[in-house]
C-alpha cells in the first residue's frame, strides 16, 4: 500500500488553511474512496490515527497548500518522531488523581 498526498482540508478541523494531507498506507477501493491506516498533514496535524475509509470530495483546492509549514515540508521527521514518542509515553503513564 502506498501513501496518497493531496491538497485538502478536513472540514472544520483544519481552519482556513489548505494543507498537504497524507493518507498513510492507502488502498483505493473505488474512485475517490480509500481505506487508510492513518491520516495526517505534512505540517504534523493528526486527523486520524486508526484505520478508516476516506472519501475525497472536490472542494476547489489550490494546486499548492496555503499552510506555510506544509509548504516548508512541515516538521522535520526526527522532531516529529520525538514528539509522537513523547505523546505515546504520556498515554501509557498512569494518571494520578
Amino acid at each position: 500500500m502506498a501513501d496518497v498526498r493531496f491538497v485538502g482540508k478536513a472540514m472544520d478541523d483544519l481552519a482556513d488553511d489548505w494543507h498537504w494531507v497524507v493518507l498513510r498506507g492507502a488502498e483505493e477501493l473505488e474512485p475517490r474512496l480509500y481505506l487508510t491506516g492513518r491520516v495526517d498533514t505534512v505540517c504534523g496535524i493528526l486527523i486520524s490515527d486508526r484505520p478508516r475509509r476516506v472519501r475525497l470530495f472536490d472542494m476547489g483546492a489550490p494546486d499548492t497548500p496555503t499552510c506555510p509549514r506544509c509548504n516548508a515540508d512541515g516538521i522535520p521527521p526526527g522532531l516529529l518522531a520525538d514528539v509522537r514518542e513523547a505523546l505515546e509515553q504520556g498515554e501509557r503513564m498512569p494518571a494520578e488523581v
